[in-house]
């Protein structure tokens, strides 16, 4: 449960590198690009953050991630709090900008906020799920970037209904939890490490990943 604030977390940046995941053995589907939220069509992770997700795969018993989005630009993240702020406003036009505000900080940080780093722009942040060895998405029961109840990391066991969903998101949880990262209340596919939010979410005194440098 997370006490503090994230963005009050101290920062002793270590300076590691951004890595270009075509280098690793991951299924790569560029979520933001695709959808013409942004320019770079590579995707890139902290070094350690993406050795340590191909150490968690070769555990998986023969299921491999599939990396949605990794470090972001706070420019791209502020094309997705637009999209998701319009979404919102046309889906409940009795909403004031206050809800509004509300509503999407929920799922996106906004990323107008000097003293608040969106974890994406750490490049230790990671959206990801579990694909077969052809490649299929395995069911979590919703799709990515699905803001609603059902995104929720627990969802379907606190509400019986996906029996297979909700092994296959404990499947990834526990992977990833048990290396060491934290996840997301509000998001299954969203992981975090040694950034403010994991430091945060974990109760730890500080972060070791600041706001990385756009490649």
């Amino acid at each position: 449960m997370t006490l503090v604030k994230f963005e009050d977390i101290p920062i002793r940046e270590c300076g590691e590198e951004l890595v270009d995941l075509a280098q690793y053995d991951f299924f790569l589907e560029r979520a933001y690009y695709n959808q013409g939220l942004s320019s770079e069509p590579r995707m890139f992770l902290r070094k350690s953050v993406a050795d340590k997700l191909a150490e968690i795969q070769k555990g998986l018993g023969g299921y491999k991630f599939k990396i949605w989005d990794g470090f972001r630009p706070r420019s791209v993240q502020q094309a997705i709090y637009e999209k998701f702020w319009k979404e919102l406003s046309e889906a409940h036009s009795e909403w004031d900008e206050e809800r509004l505000k509300m509503e999407v900080g929920v799922f996106v940080t906004a990323p107008n906020n000097p003293n608040r780093i969106p974890p994406h722009a750490t490049g230790s942040t990671i959206d990801l799920t579990l694909v077969d060895t052809e490649g299929n998405e395995l069911d979590m029961g919703t799709v990515f970037d699905f803001f609603g109840a059902e995104a929720a990391p627990l969802y379907f066991e606190e509400n019986p209904g996906n029996e297979e969903a909700a092994k296959n998101r404990k499947i990834l949880r526990e992977a990833m939890f048990s290396a060491g990262f934290g996840g997301d209340k509000n998001e299954w596919w969203h992981f975090d490490y040694h950034n403010q939010k994991w430091a945060a979410e974990l109760g730890h005194p500080e972060a070791i990943y600041g706001e990385a440098p756009t490649p």
